[in-house]
């Protein structure tokens, strides 16, 4: 994304996976997050590894934005000053960039 370790503030943070494995971040970074007409500093969590997502949006952050979520719709909705927006998920392209991860991390062949 172009950044820095000197851009991120180290802090380390345990995190909880989905089945319960645990990861350590690599530090904290704020950088500025746009979505739907509405830009915000947001602090994310830097971690290294292989992921599906390019984000995880945690429940707190959902709830300050007042988000609606649909995971069958692929998509979530918020007020904005300007009325609700509407933000789509693409599973092809998120497919399409896990691949990518999981290349970047395979062993060579011995």
């Amino acid at each position: 994304m172009g950044f820095s370790e000197k851009d991120m503030h180290m802090k380390t943070n345990l995190l909880v996976g989905f089945i319960g494995e645990t990861a350590n971040s690599l530090g904290e970074i704020v950088i500025p997050s746009y979505a739907g007409g509405i830009n915000k500093q947001v602090r994310y969590l830097v971690i290294d590894g292989p992921s599906t997502y390019n984000v995880i949006l945690g429940r707190p952050r959902l709830h300050l934005m007042k988000v609606v979520p649909s995971t069958y719709h692929q998509c979530v909705k918020f007020p904005t000053p300007w009325g609700v927006e509407k933000v789509r998920g693409d599973q092809e392209k998120a497919r399409g960039f896990y691949k990518k991860a999981l290349k970047c991390t395979a062993s060579p062949p011995a």
